[in-house]
């Protein structure tokens, strides 16, 4: 009788901390987590790229479990980098958040520097992580708590596939002689290809306000030094919300240089030649997103995989192909996932 009363106590006691379990589990299920975001200043990428992983976690059911803080949502503006540096040490300083978030080359450098090797970071829109030293390799980001999506064949493949149709012999780059500006126009891996294809790089690092003007100084000069094509950089004289991006897209364009846009589709529908297609940005946003939820279900920020190899799709723009008479080869229309066969400013197609 008296082990019969201790199995059914034993048995009472299993009951009640399976129910504790199964409480626990659902509580953290419903747990609402705090992400905190930061930002070098205001850009196109960032903000597609941001909205994009959030349809992702909407679609996963996600979203309505994860709050972004107001006061933990960082963008200083461009050219402040004492400011950012500040504001990545105070999210680095933060005890309430679940996970930081960060857009870009510059915030990631800030972050990365300011890291309390506890918070997880997740960098996403970064120009060539392993190039930046931001990851040890592209198997291990060698940091604990961060990781970072990266694609490691897409920028050496911009420089091949542009030369590879085009055939040019001296090609074109413009940067601000600092880490980030190389970074912003993929120096390394231009260098690189040219190498292996046996073109010439042309090289103006004097940028320093990245205004248009600056950009177009730059320009000239390599047209002095007889460029024949040119490789459309992330600065901000490129921004179409802040610059008047098409007075320098013209300029080339009367030049009859063949131009590839670093970001793709937005420039080449606006008057670039070719680019790699940008316009969906759905895949990065899954991507990113299943790393956020993995995190947060538990798993170590540097024991996830970090690869995500796209399949290039090529944007190109007949008009631009005209305007500097450059016949396009059959076999590259043939191939092209995005055919613009007009130039259409951004704020043109708001309008249509």
């Amino acid at each position: 009788m008296l082990k019969f009363f201790r199995l059914q106590n034993v048995g009472f006691i299993c009951l009640i901390l399976a129910g504790i379990l199964l409480a626990s589990q659902a509580f953290a299920q419903d747990k609402n987590y705090r992400v905190g975001y930061i930002e070098g200043g205001p850009y196109w990428l960032f903000s597609d790229s941001l909205q994009a992983i959030k349809d992702s976690l909407q679609a996963r059911g996600w979203l309505e479990k994860i709050d972004f803080p107001g006061d933990a949502h960082y963008s200083p503006g461009w050219d402040r980098d004492e400011l950012l540096e500040q504001e990545a040490r105070e999210l680095m300083q933060r005890d309430d958040l679940d996970l930081v978030l960060t857009a870009g080359t510059d915030a990631t450098r800030a972050i990365l520097a300011a890291n309390n090797n506890k918070t997880p970071i997740v960098a996403m829109a970064v120009s060539d992580p392993v190039d930046s030293g931001f990851v040890q390799s592209i198997h291990d980001s060698g940091v604990d708590n961060f990781t970072v999506r990266l694609d490691p064949e897409r920028y050496p493949r911009m420089f091949e596939i542009f030369h590879l149709i085009v055939e040019f012999d001296r090609l074109g780059v413009i940067y601000p002689d600092t880490q980030s500006g190389r970074q912003f126009t993929n120096l390394g891996a231009a260098r690189r290809i040219a190498d292996e294809r046996g073109f010439e790089l042309l090289e103006y690092d004097r940028i320093t306000t990245e205004s248009v003007q600056d950009c177009l100084e730059g320009i000239k000069h390599l047209l002095d030094e007889g460029m024949d094509a040119f490789f459309i950089p992330s600065l901000l004289a490129f921004d179409w919300e802040s610059s008047d991006v098409d007075k320098i897209l013209s300029f080339l364009r009367e030049q009859g240089i063949p131009t590839f846009a670093r970001n793709g589709s937005r420039d080449v529908e606006a008057g670039a030649l070719m680019g790699f297609s940008t316009v969906d940005f759905s895949r990065r946003g899954n991507f990113v997103s299943q790393m956020i939820i993995d995190i947060l279900e538990g798993k170590q920020p540097r024991s996830l995989n970090m690869v995500d190899r796209g399949i290039p799709k090529i944007s190109f723009n007949i008009q631009v192909a005209n305007e500097i008479g450059f016949n396009p080869p059959f076999e590259l229309l043939a191939a092209t996932d995005e055919l613009y066969r007009k130039i259409t400013l951004p704020e043109d197609r708001l309008v249509e």
